[in-house]
């Protein structure tokens, strides 16, 4: 710390102590003094020159002639020019005696103390210069001995190393270099974490799938080490628990009261943030208003944040838990065709991600496109209410478009020395084949063997198999086959055919995750069955129904058509309204009751509710059918399942953690 003099206090305490009678000495600097002026007032310490030589005043004077009769100054140097003090050349050499406790010093002594020269300014005996901030002492400068060789001598050992690549492919050689080590090193050696050693400045290593501290060593001749780390991540990324994947909706802030604060973060590996959209030029931006986006982080506006900390500090803050922005979505892949166009807007795109995962302390990016190829919005569907824009070779651009993220990504992780392994990039994808394919409108299909290299893993939306699009009803979200099912494609209708037709396509089995609603679908005036057609009961299942939209799906847990009122599409009945006591202002259905009986179909591993008077009849999942999947996917060679959406739940999260402590626990 600078030591500052403080010329009040100390000209006080010089003044004092020589008219105590206390005689100063000292050593000359090397300094220019001023001349002697008999108009200037002089105390204890100042120095001056006067025919050739130099003086010190010991206490106070004004006009009194520097001489060697008895008087105010004493002489320092004599003769000689008043800027070529030859007694300062020790001074310039640095050779100042070490600070002794028991030698008086008085003002304008200098010490050596602690690698630094000090200056007395004004007697003192004992006290250690930079004791005190208002001590006798002053800090003139760093020592210097002049003695270079022995400088390097002394050089603190580190260790300390770059590396061609924290991220490699497996079996990609990676260079160490550990040039920037310092001290006088004996030795560098190296620990791989794969079993492995090397020694020398500069090595290599090739590592197979896996994560690996690697340790540099060095060691110089007194036997003294340091060492430095890295976390090597080859391939992706890998762990002994099966993915948990919940989007979180940033409406669910609004009507369902459901904020991150409330996010289960010990229940899931991942939570995803829905929606981001792409724009006309490929930038990137959230859904919502401005009050919207407070849920995902702090734009610096009290009155836009909110309750219990946003996306982004919650991602701060639990580390074992990853973060990621997804983007598109069922209504907000309009522009996705343009952003994938050309590789101006590709770059712009892809940087754009980089610039939300920084902002929102993210672990990756989703993309949402719904679909390459066609197959997602249209005018005609009320929740969307225009086109997605679709282009002849959107699926190749797709391609290019994953690559231009996946080398944006890569090297942010390179850059951040704080980040052991590379950014997510993952893909939400159909689980019909004709969609996926764009087979339906003529495309040719995804480039499977690339995208698998670029992606780390699938998120195939097993959900919405049925609906009032449907000639009947049935399950929405099934595992297999229902013998009963009386839909012509039914032996393709379901999550084990969709999981298994990607891995066909060359996806690993772990890159790929089943989903799972927290909602369920409904339909309301159903007809009786004729005959055995579809159970042969009159139970709801996989029977006709009348009507149109609204009127053939009944309310869902938040009747409205707007998309900004809640559950878009009317018949979507959050868990929460059908296992729990419903949230905020929504629709309530007590599935307890006389009116309601719920089935579990063992075939499909999916219930349904039927409330025979009414005539209406629910699709969804139960404690029952989560616990049964889950038992399936635990012993299945998939890499996890992805939910949509996590503020559907129960408040004590009934299936949440049923889903959880059946997979992972």
């Amino acid at each position: 710390m600078k030591r500052t003099r403080r010329n009040v206090l100390s000209n006080a305490t010089k003044l004092s102590a020589l008219l105590a009678g206390i005689g100063a000495s000292g050593a000359v600097s090397a300094e220019s003094y001023p001349e002697w002026d008999p108009d200037a007032v002089y105390t204890g310490g100042d120095r001056v020159v006067y025919e050739g030589s130099v003086w010190e005043a010991q206490w106070w004077t004004q006009g009194d002639e520097p001489d060697t009769e008895s008087g105010p100054w004493e002489e320092l140097e004599e003769g000689g020019d008043e800027n070529d003090n030859e007694n300062d050349n020790d001074a310039d050499n640095g050779e100042y005696p070490p600070w002794d406790a028991d030698t008086v010093y008085t003002g304008g002594d200098r010490v050596v103390y602690e690698g630094y020269v000090w200056e007395a300014t004004y007697w003192t005996q004992g006290d250690k210069p930079g004791e005190s901030e208002w001590g006798p002492w002053e800090e003139i400068e760093e020592y210097d001995d002049g003695d270079d060789e022995d400088d390097e001598d002394d050089e603190e050992l580190t260790a300390s190393f770059s590396i061609s690549t924290q991220f490699p492919d497996p079996g990609e050689e990676v260079e160490f270099d550990a040039a920037d080590s310092e001290g006088e090193i004996e030795s560098y050696d190296w620990e791989f974490g794969d079993g492995t050693e090397a020694s020398g400045e500069v090595v290599s290593n090739a590592f197979d799938e896996g994560q690996y501290d690697v340790t540099l060593t060095v060691e110089n001749a007194d036997g003294e080490t340091d060492t430095d780390s890295v976390r090597i991540t080859a391939g992706r990324p890998s762990s002994d628990e099966k993915r948990v994947v919940a989007y979180y909706r940033q409406w669910a802030q609004y009507d369902r009261d459901y904020l991150p604060r409330d996010i289960p973060y010990d229940q899931i590996t991942h939570v995803q943030y829905a929606f981001a959209r792409p724009e006309e030029d490929g930038t990137v931006t959230l859904v919502g208003d401005s009050h919207g986006q407070g849920a995902f982080w702090d734009q610096g506006d009290d009155w836009r944040g909110v309750d219990g900390g946003t996306f982004a500090e919650h991602a701060a803050e639990h580390d074992d838990t990853k973060f990621v922005l997804s983007i598109g979505g069922w209504g907000d892949s309009e522009y996705f065709s343009n952003a994938a166009l050309d590789q101006e807007n590709r770059e712009r795109f892809a940087q754009s991600c980089v610039e939300w995962v920084d902002r929102g302390n993210l672990d990756g990016i989703d993309l949402d496109w719904e679909f390459p190829g066609g197959g997602g919005c249209t005018d005609e569907d009320p929740v969307c209410d225009m086109d997605n824009i679709v282009r002849e070779g959107d699926q190749e651009r797709f391609t290019l478009l994953c690559q231009e993220v996946r080398d944006h990504l890569d090297d942010a992780a390179e850059n951040d020395p704080d980040r052991d392994e590379p950014y997510e990039l993952t893909a939400a994808v159909s689980a019909n084949p004709d969609v996926a394919e764009g087979v339906e409108d003529g495309m040719n299909g995804l480039e499977h063997d690339k995208l698998s290299d670029i992606l780390d893993f699938l998120l195939v939306m097993t959900f919405d198999y049925r609906g009032i699009w449907s000639e009947t009803t049935g399950h929405h979200a099934p595992l297999m086959e229902s013998s009963d099912d009386t839909f012509e494609d039914a032996e393709i209708w379901n999550a084990e055919y969709a999981l298994q037709y990607w891995e066909d396509q060359g996806w690993d089995p772990d890159q790929l995750n089943m989903a799972v609603p927290f909602y369920g679908r409904s339909w309301t005036d159903v007809q009786p069955p004729e005959g055995d057609f579809g159970t042969g009961e009159d139970d709801g299942l996989f029977q006709e129904y009348e009507g149109d939209g609204a009127d053939a799906s009944g309310d869902g847990s938040y009747p409205s058509w707007d998309p900004a009122m809640g559950s878009s599409y009317a018949g979507v009945w959050e868990w929460f309204d059908l296992g729990g006591d419903g949230r905020g202002n929504s629709n309530n259905v007590n599935l307890e009751s006389s009116e309601w009986e719920t089935y579990f179909d063992e075939e499909a591993v999916m219930a349904w509710s039927w409330n025979a008077e009414e005539r209406t009849m629910i699709s969804h999942e139960t404690e029952e059918s989560m616990e049964a999947k889950m038992q399936w996917l635990r012993d299945a060679p998939y890499g996890g399942t992805m939910l949509w959406a996590i503020g559907g739940d129960t408040y004590e999260g009934d299936l949440i953690g049923t889903l959880w402590n059946t997979l992972n626990e």
